[in-house]
């Protein structure tokens, strides 16, 4: 492992993929990127994303795209992969903390796509605090695990050597997608371990990711600005409402395409507007501090035995468990403001998703196990319905 406090510009005509990982400062990357578009093009510096952040291309590239997204997606990829194989440009990059979904054989498909003389960069926050982010985060994708039982779920999905002890496909555990042990050994053995770098951002400074991402590109400090972003995570009484709408959407039957379209697309700004409530930080607790910190040594010991580079100090990716509340159940209870505007946000996403075009629907093949056998009730309940409505 190389060790530096301050990251070295990449040698000319180099590509640099940012691929994560989630909840570690990417949105602000990503639209400090954006913003500074016009600059990086002067300074020799081509981002191939369209916008801040192209979510549906990565997954495509990574082979983890929803079937009911519309197939488009594959030909973006192609195009943003040949643009970035053939620039002439100083630096090209791309950032999509998605890529880190990526399975090996999917991790080989970028690399081929995207050409030689590409460096893989991640930038890194403590465990312990990511996770509760990352549960938010699956709230609006239709979870319905509380906090303290998703973890135990996820915890019990990878142990302490990375073994995964769950099958999956498209979604991969969270654990096993968290692992620096797992991108050395999978990343790594694609894109070559030397060109790995992983950036420890200081806890006390919100600019360490941009001044990183400068040096790496070689442009001045200074070109890559903070910028102002609604991205704030929601209460945690507003996120155990959501949590238990998805509750009660499942339990009646309701499927995750209509989800999706609805309330984790139309509804997604609205939810962002909530966090102007007063604040309830929705904090990992105590003994699973404690755990996170056990997979981390083991994720820093493998770096550390890596020819990676660190910009940074791993050791900021430990915590101290005394931080974090040995009492963390979740709220009961919130206010009649904010159950109207949460119920405002859900009505006004699912009148939007009534004026537009439907859903894909997906093909019967998409869905495992007890899943098909709901849908097909599902299919079949609404064939029987429209028959009745056509007969009255």
């Amino acid at each position: 492992m190389r060790s530096t406090s301050t990251a070295t510009a990449l040698p000319d005509g180099s590509g640099l993929i940012h691929i994560g990982m989630p909840k570690t400062g990417t949105t602000a990357l990503q639209a400090a990127l954006h913003a500074a578009r016009p600059r990086l093009e002067e300074l020799g510096v081509h981002n191939v994303g369209r916008g801040r952040h192209e979510m549906r291309t990565a997954l495509t590239a990574a082979g983890t795209l929803a079937p009911y997204w519309n197939d488009g997606w594959q030909q973006r990829w192609e195009r943003l992969a040949t643009e970035f194989r053939t620039s002439t440009a100083r630096c090209t990059l791309w950032s999509s903390e998605t890529l880190t979904q990526a399975s090996p054989e999917r991790i080989r498909h970028i690399a081929e796509q995207l050409g030689p003389d590409v460096h893989v960069v991640l930038t890194l926050r403590p465990l312990a605090p990511l996770l509760a982010s990352q549960w938010q985060e699956v709230l609006r994708r239709r979870g319905t695990d509380s906090l303290d039982a998703w973890l135990r779920r996820h915890f019990a999905a990878v142990d302490l050597d990375g073994t995964v002890n769950i099958p999956w496909t498209r979604v991969m555990p969270e654990l096993h997608r968290f692992s620096l042990r797992r991108v050395v050994e999978e990343w790594g053995a694609v894109f070559g371990e030397d060109r790995l770098t992983f950036v420890v951002a200081d806890p006390h400074d919100r600019t360490t990711n941009l001044r990183a991402f400068e040096a790496l590109t070689g442009v001045p400090e200074g070109t890559l600005e903070l910028q102002d972003l609604d991205n704030a995570s929601l209460p945690y009484p507003e996120a155990e409402m959501l949590r238990y709408f998805n509750i009660a959407y499942t339990d009646r039957g309701g499927d995750h395409p209509t989800w999706m379209f609805t309330v984790g697309q139309s509804g997604k700004a609205g939810l962002r507007q909530l966090t102007d409530l007063p604040p309830y930080p929705i904090r990992t607790p105590r003994w699973a501090a404690v755990r996170a910190n056990e997979y981390t040594q083991g994720w820093i010991e493998a770096v550390e035995r890596s020819d990676a580079t660190v910009v940074g100090d791993l050791a900021h990716l430990l915590v101290d468990p005394e931080d974090y509340p040995e009492d963390a159940t979740p709220p009961d209870t919130l206010s009649v403001e904010s159950a109207g505007r949460i119920a405002d946000v859900l009505y006004r996403s699912g009148l939007e998703h009534g004026v537009s075009e439907p859903a894909p629907v997906p093909g019967l093949e998409t869905y495992p196990g007890k899943e098909l056998v709901r849908e097909v009730g599902r299919r079949a309940r609404r064939r029987v319905r429209r028959q009745l409505g056509r007969r009255g």
